[in-house]
């Protein structure tokens, strides 16, 4: 079983509370214990204790392979490039971070950060930041310095019927999305976050369906807490597309829900199971 977050945005309670809960007891008991993670990127700004999140990813490794993604807010603190305010307490905490600190980040040769996509053919897993499209195929020639708004941690699902750019960067439709993944894993799962607001859509015998409003929701208390469950059991024949929610309520800015978000998958049989944790 897989743990899947996104968005943590330097939030240690957010991040703990996550952890602490798919471990207990109880959690284990209903769904499992997970066996690696999957980190969707944006760890880092708006939240004041990116060194303690850092560390606590650290000690998780010890005991779990963790497969991250780098995110928009990640890539921006690392590069210098600003993204969007962070309160004073934020930046402050953001620039006590040290080197030992940052290299958890891996530097590539080019100079930029992390993986911009963790594919996973085994499992038919597409998983980004924003969206899977190749930035060699939308990015305009006369782009440069706007080029980096088109990479892969900067995508997001358009809410028009069209696709555009702005400086939130590349708005991509669904179909562009599975026909992009569609080349890599064959009856895929994309997974990314981003816009913090779960989304769901499947891409069966040719059609597109939003499913995510269809979905139903259920409540259950584990371990001292109320959990929101939405469950999407997963077609073998069929392609996904799985936004998750915020995961740490410190990078909540009016967009979405201020309560963590996390999903889980499951493989016998194939599930990928949306939670919402009300503390």
């Amino acid at each position: 079983m897989d743990l899947v977050f996104s968005d943590i945005h330097a939030d240690l309670s957010g991040l703990d509370l996550i952890i602490q809960t798919v471990s207990s007891d109880d959690f284990v008991k209903k769904y499992g214990n997970f066996s690696r993670i999957i980190n969707l990127g944006d760890l880092l700004e708006r939240g004041v204790h990116p060194k303690q999140v850092i560390s606590k990813l650290r000690l998780l490794e010890k005991n779990y392979p963790i497969f991250s993604v780098i995110g928009n807010h990640d890539e921006g603190f690392l590069s210098g490039k600003k993204v969007s305010a962070s309160s004073l307490e934020s930046m402050d905490a953001h620039e006590r971070l040290g080197a030992e600190d940052l290299s958890f980040f891996k530097q590539n040769k080019d100079g930029t950060f992390g993986n911009q996509e963790f594919i996973d053919v085994k499992n038919g897993l597409f998983c980004v930041h924003g969206g899977p499209l190749d930035p060699k195929k939308i990015t305009p020639k006369n782009a440069n310095s706007e080029a980096w708004l088109y990479q892969r941690n900067w995508q997001r699902l358009t809410d028009e019927g069209f696709e555009f750019f702005s400086y939130h960067g590349y708005h991509y439709k669904a179909s562009s999305a599975f026909g992009e993944a569609g080349k890599h894993v064959r009856n895929h799962i994309i997974l990314c976050g981003h816009q913090h607001m779960e989304a769901a859509l499947v891409h069966q015998a040719g059609k597109i369906r939003e499913i995510y409003s269809k979905l139903e929701s259920k409540k259950e208390k584990i371990s001292g807490h109320v959990l929101e469950r939405k469950e999407i059991e997963i077609n073998p024949t069929s392609d996904y597309l799985i936004r998750l929610g915020l995961g740490g309520p410190a990078g909540y800015y009016g967009v979405g829900s201020s309560m963590p978000h996390f999903a889980i998958i499951q493989y016998n049989p194939k599930k990928v199971i949306l939670f919402t944790v009300n503390p």
